[in-house]
């Protein structure tokens, strides 16, 4: 996996540069294929994990190297500000710079772990960048009841926006049901009036919301989205956000110690006293080669993968009967993806 991935993004940077390759890694589409073209499992949760540290191995070992690779899941996660420091020392970036880059990482795994509610916990965050700051971000999340991993996808765009749809993507194996996206335009109506009601003071609309029938909000079920949260409201927390004031939805979404429980609080409350909801429909957007690790087509075929990686070595090296094979390989194949359409989609 790390000479055929190694080998796969070498030539990409090498016809279409660093740039590209950012912008391919940060399609769930393309990263879930090049997976299983080095030989992972289709819906394995350490997917992303082996792709994306075999890449990592492949770039650590050369001394002029085209990107960097940070972060990982577990210690990995934790050592990315240390490999920061390091490609400061490099020259390779500024410290401003990689200040900024690390503080939009941080602000991101916020954004997907709290403002999209939808089961998932992140545990996993790879961070992919060139010499110029450019970047690229994947990060994964489990959902331990459905024992289920997603993917979420990010690139750096001038005006990265967090709130209006600026997610490149999301792999999964299907679709969430009752999921809060907060991060869509769609929510904005839903957003302006949490922050409406975060500049009021907690008692006065928790007076409201026991005013009527229902006792405590608690007791509060709305017939066409039951059970869709979590009822429990911290009114301490509420008191907390009433105090600090925030100025806009981006004070509170990264608001210290700001969590999932007191955003999607703030959400319901928001739609009970102003009727703004917010989105309810899950982001979610959705190919083997040498085989699967789990046998899936088939079996990982050793000999193919040697055959492969001799193969593209020859490319990169710059062989030209190879290089007219690939450019006739690859012409061929878009020529029958695009003959053989079914419902709006591709058979290759």
């Amino acid at each position: 996996m790390v000479k055929l991935g190694g080998l796969i993004s070498d030539l990409i940077i090498e016809r279409f540069g660093v740039e590209e390759y950012l912008e391919k890694v940060s399609d769930p589409f393309w990263f879930h294929s090049l997976s299983l073209a080095i030989g992972f499992d289709w819906n394995s949760s350490g997917t992303t994990t082996a792709t994306l540290s075999a890449i990592k191995e492949h770039y650590s070992r050369l001394k002029d190297t085209p990107v960097f690779i940070l972060g990982g899941k577990g210690r990995h996660l934790g050592e990315m500000a240390a490999e920061s420091t390091e490609i400061v020392s490099t020259g390779a970036l500024s410290e401003s710079k990689m200040h900024r880059i690390m503080e939009d990482a941080r602000r991101i795994a916020r954004v997907d772990q709290n403002l999209l509610i939808d089961g998932f916990d992140l545990y996993m965050q790879f961070l992919v960048l060139d010499t110029h700051g450019k970047w690229s971000i994947v990060q994964q999340g489990m959902n331990p009841q459905q024992r289920m991993a997603r993917r979420y996808h990010w690139i750096s765009r001038t005006g990265l926006d967090f709130f209006n749809d600026g997610r490149n993507g999301i792999s999964a194996p299907r679709e969430m049901d009752r999921v809060v996206d907060l991060t869509t335009g769609a929510s904005e109506g839903n957003r302006r009036s949490m922050l409406e009601m975060a500049r009021e003071d907690p008692f006065r609309y928790r007076m409201k919301l026991i005013e009527g029938p229902q006792r405590t909000l608690d007791n509060f079920q709305n017939q066409q989205d039951v059970l869709r949260l979590d009822y429990r409201i911290n009114w301490a927390k509420m008191r907390e956000i009433y105090e600090y004031q925030p100025s806009s939805f981006q004070d509170i979404a990264f608001m210290k110690g700001m969590g999932r429980s007191t955003i999607r609080a703030l959400s319901y409350l928001a739609e009970i006293i102003y009727g703004e909801k917010p989105s309810f429909r899950d982001p979610v957007k959705f190919s083997f080669a040498v085989g699967g690790k789990d046998g899936v087509p088939k079996p990982v075929n050793v000999a193919d993968y040697d055959r492969t990686i001799e193969f593209y070595s020859e490319v990169l090296r710059g062989t030209r009967e190879r290089d007219a094979t690939l450019e006739h390989l690859a012409r061929k194949l878009l020529n029958d993806s695009t003959s053989h359409t079914v419902t709006g989609r591709q058979h290759i």
